[in-house]
């Protein structure tokens, strides 16, 4: 997860920082952002849906030991190894839904500071 702050004060996750409330973000940059990660995610999960059905297919190299072992090879390298190309976009995949939920949590943060401060304001204009 990304982080914010300083070395002084120790980095902590966005998450963190989001959920806290320290973090608002106006509704309509927010949507604009929460749009382009789902079209981005939509993309990483195609991705995703066609390496599993042809780079991670076993290759047709014929049915024997020398053949097996390279299938094998091919197919470990692109989906079973950290630096595959399916755990990448996996790992990537994750950073954008976390993103995302960032957002909406940022966006969810200013529209409630919004609100009390409308609320505050009628209190004094009333009072």
């Amino acid at each position: 997860m990304y982080t914010v702050g300083d070395k002084a004060q120790g980095d902590v996750p966005l998450r963190d920082s989001v959920s806290s409330g320290q973090v608002q973000l106006d509704p309509t940059a927010g949507e604009e952002l929460r749009k382009q990660l789902q079209t981005q995610l939509d993309k990483v999960d195609s991705w995703l849906e066609r390496a599993n059905n042809s780079i991670a297919r076993p290759a047709p190299l014929g049915a024997n030991p020398v053949g097996a072992a390279m299938r094998d090879k091919f197919t470990q390298r692109a989906e079973g190894e950290p630096g595959s190309f399916v755990s990448v976009m996996t790992a990537y995949r994750t950073v954008l839904e976390q993103t995302k939920n960032s957002i909406v949590t940022a966006i969810a943060n200013f529209t409630r500071l919004d609100e009390d401060q409308q609320a505050e304001l009628k209190k004094i204009m009333n009072g």
